[in-house]
């Protein structure tokens, strides 16, 4: 767990319909102020359903679920390539992006969430609120991931 810093992960993610891969972090309070109190950072997410569109995303009290803080931006070759997805995260802002194009933007403050430490979480979620309907064809998902750097 870590406050503030430059984080890059260079990872190739899977395709099918229904899958729903995510790089994205949590604050370490979670336990004691639960979520969205804690804070949720999104560095990427991706929807087998919507091919190739990135997700950057900030849950957090007043901005969660279908009301989250986020953007999104198209990028070639998603499921097919490596790419790198990057945060950069300030006591003053936090920009998410993908192979250096920025995808969202936020203005930092001591009103939302994000002046303490967070932990890493790396997962492919199936189907849900998001992900949508599951190929029936869809028997495995792979995200290949290269290297996260984190930048202090």
């Amino acid at each position: 767990a870590f406050t503030y810093g430059k984080v890059e992960v260079s990872a190739k993610i899977p395709s099918g319909k229904g899958s729903w891969p995510a790089i994205w972090m949590l604050g370490s309070n979670i336990n004691t102020v639960s979520w969205p109190g804690c804070g949720e950072i999104d560095i990427m997410e991706h929807v087998g359903n919507d091919l190739n569109k990135i997700h950057g995303t900030l849950h957090y009290p007043g901005r969660f679920g279908g009301s989250a803080d986020g953007n999104s931006k198209v990028i070639p070759n998603a499921t097919t390539e490596f790419h790198k997805y990057q945060l950069e995260w300030s006591v003053s802002t936090i920009k998410i992006s993908v192979d250096d194009q920025l995808i969202h933007t936020v203005a930092n403050s001591a009103n939302i969430p994000f002046n303490h430490n967070f932990f890493f979480i790396l997962n492919i979620a199936m189907g849900g609120g998001f992900g949508g309907n599951i190929d029936a064809d869809l028997t495995n998902a792979t995200m290949e991931v290269d290297y996260i750097r984190v930048y202090q």
